[in-house]
């Protein structure tokens, strides 16, 4: 499949159904090129094969968490160049300064407003990009 040079790629690492359903709506602009899977090990496999502009992940996951995943890609991979925003509902500081210590260019509190969630996270991504 030829990769469309003027598409953004979002991965999104999310386990809840009815969360990546609201993804899948808040992300049908055609400037998007999304996969959404549920779990960190999956998106560590599809970080490695697809090289996305843009992460967004959920804290609490099976298998590997947003943390764990997190600190892969930034830590192990030594990736700076993905912007990775994570989406929860723990709302604890230190959990968020825990994030922010590792790279996270944003923090977005579940629920999330479907209507909303592309503006911030491009304001986000734009906002890393300089």
């Amino acid at each position: 499949m030829i990769q469309d040079p003027g598409k953004i790629k979002i991965l999104v690492a999310e386990d809840d159904p009815s969360t990546r359903l609201l993804f899948t709506i808040g992300f049908k602009d055609p400037q998007f090129e999304v996969k959404i899977v549920s779990d960190g090990d999956e998106a560590l496999k599809v970080y490695d094969t697809w090289k996305p502009d843009i992460i967004l992940l959920d804290i609490i996951m099976p298998h590997r968490n947003g943390y764990q995943t997190l600190k892969e890609i930034r830590t192990i991979r030594n990736d700076r160049a993905a912007t990775v925003v994570m989406v929860s509902s723990i709302s604890d500081k230190q959990e968020i300064l825990a994030c922010a210590k590792l790279g996270i260019q944003g923090y977005v509190l579940k629920p999330i407003e479907t209507k909303k969630i592309a503006a911030t996270v491009m304001q986000y991504h734009r906002k890393y990009r300089g």
